[in-house]
C-alpha cells in the first residue's frame, strides 16, 4: 500500500491504516519521524477499537514521549489493551502496579497479571511469575513453582531466565 493510500484511509477514518500512519511517524518509516504526529493517529485508532493502537496510545500518554503524561489516561487505555489480552500491555500494566507508576502500588495486581500473562503462554510473564515464586513476592518462596516458571520462561525464548535459574535455583557454592 503506498503511502498516499494509507493517508487517504486515515483521513477517511479506517483504523488500520490510521495505526499504520502512526506507525510510519512513530518510527521515522518513509516519514520523518514525529511522536507526537504518531500518537494524534494512535489516538484515532484507539477510539476506533484498534487494539495495538490502544496500547502504543497508552504508553505514550504514560512515558511522556509525545509530549505529555497523563497517567490517570494512560492507565484507563492500557486497561483497555489488557482486557483485549494484549500481552505489551498486559506486562507493562503488572510492572507499574509492582513499581506504583499512575495506580497504587501493588504486587498482589502485578502478581495476578503475570499469572494471567503466563497462562497466556507469554515467556517475560512467566520469567516473572518465577521471580515472584523464588523471592516470596505476594506468594510464599517455593522453588519447585520457581523453577517451574523460570524454565517454561527459558524454553520458550526468554533468554533472561537462565540469570534467575543460575541466581536463585543453581546458586554457585562458595
Amino acid at each position: 500500500m503506498t503511502s498516499q493510500a494509507i493517508l487517504k484511509g486515515a483521513i477517511d477514518g479506517l483504523k488500520e491504516n490510521q495505526y499504520l500512519l502512526a506507525e510510519k511517524y512513530y518510527y521515522g518509516m518513509g516519514a520523518e519521524k514525529n511522536v507526537a504526529l504518531a500518537e494524534s493517529w494512535y489516538k484515532e485508532a484507539a477510539k476506533r477499537g484498534h487494539t495495538a493502537s490502544i496500547y502504543m496510545y497508552a504508553y505514550l500518554l504514560l512515558s511522556g514521549e509525545g509530549g505529555n503524561i497523563d497517567l490517570k489516561k494512560g492507565t484507563r487505555y492500557l486497561k483497555k489493551a489488557v482486557k483485549r489480552n494484549y500481552l505489551h500491555a498486559l506486562l507493562l500494566l503488572a510492572r507499574n502496579y509492582y513499581y506504583g507508576y499512575g495506580v497504587k502500588k501493588s504486587e498482589k495486581f502485578a502478581f495476578k497479571l503475570w499469572d494471567k500473562g503466563a497462562k497466556l503462554g507469554c515467556p517475560e510473564a512467566e520469567y516473572y511469575l518465577g521471580l515472584c515464586y523464588a523471592k516470596g513476592i505476594h506468594v510464599k518462596t517455593n522453588i519447585l513453582k520457581s523453577k517451574k516458571h523460570l524454565y517454561n520462561a527459558l524454553e520458550n525464548g526468554y533468554q533472561i531466565a537462565s540469570i534467575a535459574i543460575e541466581d536463585f535455583i543453581n546458586p554457585k557454592l562458595i
